[in-house]
């Protein structure tokens, strides 16, 4: 179980294989990267490293004193840095989308290619009230609430509340910065995104995309 210390926060990662084109994902909300390397070996034989890894504050990664996207992409780029990866495939997987956005946005040189699963870059007045009402309820501990692992709380509440505020600041109208091929998938029958309208979106506003729509899929392709 590898750590690497990046000063501020200590991020869990594993890793398998080698290579010169690295494949990275970016976990969900509601856990880490372990789920992902049962799949390590279907990916190997794509890509010649695959990575997974926990955001600070979830998973096996280390609390830390903030929460914020700019830096849960900085500590991409810096777990990055720590493994002389230089531009790698980066998948998103629902809220991880949202971190791989953030990451393709601020380091466009850093990015092979960008694959957004089941992700949005905006959210409307019900959906940014619903996840901040979510967040509450996590921290106060209401009957419930998605159940929450103490140490991991300050980090998925900080989380939840990112989304909710992609309505006030939403990643949309910063897509058009993303410069390298992004693929973009959802399931028409995605009841956490309320269909794949949020995925339509983010393809029309990322300048080299392409949009697959699984029309039987739900929200974990």
């Amino acid at each position: 179980m590898p750590d690497m210390s990046l000063e501020d926060v200590t991020i869990h990662y594993e890793e398998a294989g080698g290579g010169p084109l690295a494949f990275v994902f970016c976990h969900g909300l509601y856990g880490g990267g372990d789920t992902f390397t049962e799949e390590f070996a279907f990916w190997k034989n794509h890509f010649g490293r695959v990575i997974s890894w926990d955001v600070r504050g979830m998973g096996h990664s280390s609390q830390a004193a903030k929460y914020s996207l700019p830096l849960y992409a900085s500590d991409l780029a810096r777990l990055l840095d720590g493994l002389h990866i230089d531009k790698p495939v980066v998948l998103g997987f629902s809220w991880g989308s949202t971190v791989a956005q953030q990451f393709a946005i601020d380091y466009t040189d850093r990015c092979a290619a960008v694959v957004l699963e089941s992700g949005t870059s905006e959210v409307n007045v019900a959906a940014s009230e619903f996840w901040y009402q979510a967040a509450e309820a996590m921290r106060q501990g209401k009957p419930g609430a998605q159940h929450v692992e103490p140490q991991h709380m300050d980090s998925v509440v900080a989380a939840s509340r990112v989304v909710a505020g992609l309505r006030e600041h939403p990643l949309t109208p910063r897509l058009k910065h993303i410069t390298c091929p992004v693929l973009v998938m959802a399931g028409a029958k995605d009841d956490m995104n309320r269909g794949a309208g949020p995925s339509v979106i983010m393809s029309r506003n990322i300048p080299n995309c392409r949009l697959h729509i699984f029309q039987d899929g739900g929200h974990t392709l």
